[in-house]
């Protein structure tokens, strides 16, 4: 063989060796996700790759992304008694107090609980704690038992409000009870 074909034959195999390390350092560095900064080599730059045909760009199975993990179940609600979570009885006003001008009292929670066990079906709070421009924007009195966590109004679907109000006399419960309107004011 003559020497000029053997060094072309040996500048092939080596150009050749050298573009096969280069996918190989590069398919490295895509596994790796690509944190290794790529060798700079030599040779002239080569055209970008032709984009794949649309049926050859669909993952395999092995390569399928993963599904989004579920989302966080939200936190159980705080419990004020076995029925009624505390935050039926907040502040329904529009961001003045942070719904908590006070606390309800647990004597009046005890009693709404057991109207409700009483009425065997839910009791629906309508209104519990209020705070000052709350009460103002509902007409309540300026000495509303609300204000301090000491009333609440109520009614229980399918009951009448004559009768949710005698249930609560016998508990023990203040009532004044809103005919018109479907419901009842509780306090003590």
């Amino acid at each position: 063989m003559n020497v000029k074909i053997k060094k072309q034959v040996v500048l092939l195999i080596l150009a050749a060796i050298m573009v096969t390390s280069a996918c190989f350092l590069a398919g490295q560095m895509h596994q790796a996700g690509g944190a290794a900064k790529r060798p700079e080599t030599e040779t002239a730059a080569s055209e970008p790759p032709e984009p794949l045909p649309p049926e050859a760009q669909t993952a395999g199975p092995e390569e399928a992304p993963m599904p989004p993990p579920e989302p966080d179940p939200p936190p159980a609600p705080v419990m004020a008694t076995a029925h009624f979570a505390r935050d039926e009885y907040r502040c329904d006003c529009a961001g003045y107090c942070g719904g908590w001008p006070c606390e309800m009292n647990p004597a009046l929670l005890d009693k709404i609980e057991a109207l409700r066990c009483a009425c065997g079906s839910p009791v629906i709070i309508t209104s519990g704690v209020r705070c000052e421009a709350r009460n103002d924007e509902v007409g309540g009195v300026p000495w509303s038992f609300h204000k301090r966590g000491d009333a609440a109004d109520l009614y229980c679907p399918g009951v009448p409000v004559g009768d949710l109000a005698q249930m609560a006399q016998t508990l023990g419960m203040n009532v004044l009870p809103y005919y018109g309107s479907g419901y009842l004011h509780v306090e003590i």
